[in-house]
């Protein structure tokens, strides 16, 4: 069976996408975390940590507006072209 994806909530997709990319930051505060402490010679550790925790959140502040701007333009252009399709089936549960 086709289906056809006509439109996406645009501030759903910001939300999803700045949640998504703010969590796939997350692991970079361990692997960044030596460089924030070297800052400290040239900015202060506090500038360093600060930095540190603000990447993830402006990370995901910007995938929010690429998502908001994403869904926007897919809406657009799924007016006028009709959208992505895609193929469904049903799925039998097996008898246990």
């Amino acid at each position: 069976m086709k289906k056809r994806i006509k439109h996406f909530g645009i501030l759903q997709c910001g939300k999803t996408f700045g949640a998504i990319y703010f969590l796939l930051a997350l692991p970079f505060l361990l692997i960044m975390l030596p460089w924030a402490i070297m800052l400290e010679a040239s900015v202060g550790l506090l500038a360093g940590l600060a930095l540190l925790v603000l990447m993830p959140i402006l990370y995901g502040a910007a995938a929010f507006l690429g998502g908001l701007l994403t869904a926007w333009l897919y809406n657009i252009v799924a007016a006028r072209y009709g959208g992505i399709e895609f193929t469904t089936s049903e799925v039998v549960p097996e008898a246990t």
